[in-house]
């Protein structure tokens, strides 16, 4: 019901604001049509159509945006949702945009640094096309311009959380309690924060944009995506409630990129101040507690050509503060360092008509990783064929070892118009 309000609300809006903005309008958009094959079960679970579409309307004071899109499956209910939906208003030095918006920060390529403002939508894992995982937040954003630099304010209004796998997904993974096979456990849905002016998110940076080094400062105050276990009761001996919300926490990070001979090197770091996580002691009553560290998250990335291709590497370090081996995301264990690797490498052949591209997540401890070959080949007219493949590998406890029975290859057509 409450994404319900927020699509009508986020039209009602631009309708109310079209008569400001008289001009012309244009659309364009993407139409897809997915199917994958799952090798350990030998069956197609995801068969999916989709239908982007956004409409663009110009006028002398900025800009409206419209982005629906929907979603048909097989057997399932067409999935409608409001991708974006904005006014952007253009000042002399300044740019205004309000409404439902995604906003990107930071260096890193498939990865989540400073990128804190637009939550993600992780009903596909991370497998959705890196556009998508993003979603909207209703946002007030103000860009001002001053030379070379560029400074940014956003609030957020509501709180937006992470979209997790549905309940009957083959990217739901099963968390298991810390109580005997005599307890039975209920896990309630996570407690949303009021939508109040107390509980809005506030984020801010300020950038330089430069042909020899390109640099950002920025930071926040916002709310976790994930929920987290806030109390556990026991209303009998052998039954327990488990209460789920989400914390709020302030961060500082910052970004930059510059050229070295043929390459460019990408670096990107943040500081997540007493960040809520979770503790889990058996021995404990209650077993599940929430503790607060501090948690720095930092990238080294180059990319480079080389071949006649294209070539990209990155290193992800996440420290946690103050660590201890109880400490636990979703009831599996933090590291006190975690180290991933990626690399990525995409050619063109047939006059830049057909792509060859592998992207790769290796996670060093537990040594698990997610190879992501594909070609695709542009027919022309907008039309595009692809096929690929997304292959599981290493330690059932890594992150991307635990998917290793959902490793499928897809086909894929999009038509762009």
């Amino acid at each position: 019901m409450n994404k319900k309000i927020r699509i009508a609300t986020s039209l009602l809006i631009a309708f109310l604001l079209t008569p400001l903005f008289a001009g012309e309008g244009e659309f364009n958009g993407m139409v897809r049509d997915y199917a994958a094959f799952r090798f350990s079960e030998a069956d197609m679970p995801v068969h999916e159509i989709t239908a982007d579409v956004r409409f663009e309307y110009y006028g002398d004071l900025g800009k409206l945006t419209l982005h629906p899109v929907a979603y048909a499956n097989p057997n399932k209910e067409l999935e409608l949702s409001l991708g974006e939906a904005y006014a952007d208003i253009y000042l002399e030095n300044t740019d205004i945009r309000v409404g439902m918006q995604k906003v990107i920060w930071g260096e890193a390529e498939g990865a989540f640094i400073t990128d804190l403002v637009s939550p993600r939508n992780m009903k596909s894992f991370i497998l959705a096309d890196f556009t998508e995982i993003r979603k909207a937040v209703p946002a007030i954003k103000i860009d001002h311009y001053q030379g070379d630099y560029m400074m940014q304010a956003i609030w957020i209004s509501h709180f937006v959380p992470f979209s997790p796998p549905s309940e009957n997904s083959m990217w739901r993974q099963e968390v298991i309690l810390p109580f005997p096979s005599t307890v039975t456990a209920t896990i309630h849905d996570p407690t949303l924060p009021n939508p109040t002016l107390e509980n809005s998110e506030f984020f801010a940076s300020l950038s330089h944009f430069a042909p020899k080094l390109s640099w950002t400062v920025n930071g926040g105050y916002q709310w976790g995506d994930e929920p987290l276990v806030t109390a556990v009761t026991a209303p009998s001996a052998t039954t327990r409630d488990i209460a789920q919300g989400y914390e709020r926490y302030p961060f500082v990070g910052g970004s930059l990129n510059t050229p070295i001979a043929n390459a460019v090197l990408r670096l990107e770091a943040a500081l997540a101040i007493d960040k809520p996580m979770n503790s889990l002691d058996t021995t404990a009553n209650p077993p599940i507690s929430l503790e607060k560290h501090h948690q720095v998250q930092t990238l080294v990335g180059l990319d480079w050509n080389m071949f006649g291709a294209q070539w990209s590497s990155q290193y992800l370090m996440i420290y946690t503060h103050d660590h201890h081996d109880k400490l636990v995301f979703q009831m599996k264990s933090i590291n006190e360092f975690a180290h991933t690797l990626t690399f990525r490498v995409q050619d063109t052949f047939l006059d830049e008509r057909l792509t060859a591209k592998l992207f790769t997540y290796v996670e060093l401890d537990p040594a698990n990783a997610l190879f992501r070959p594909s070609l695709s080949y542009n027919l022309g007219d907008g039309v595009i064929v692809e096929g690929g493949a997304e292959l599981f590998v290493g330690d059932e406890e890594g992150t991307f070892g635990s998917y290793q029975n959902n490793s499928l290859a897809y086909l894929a057509l999009r038509w762009y118009f």
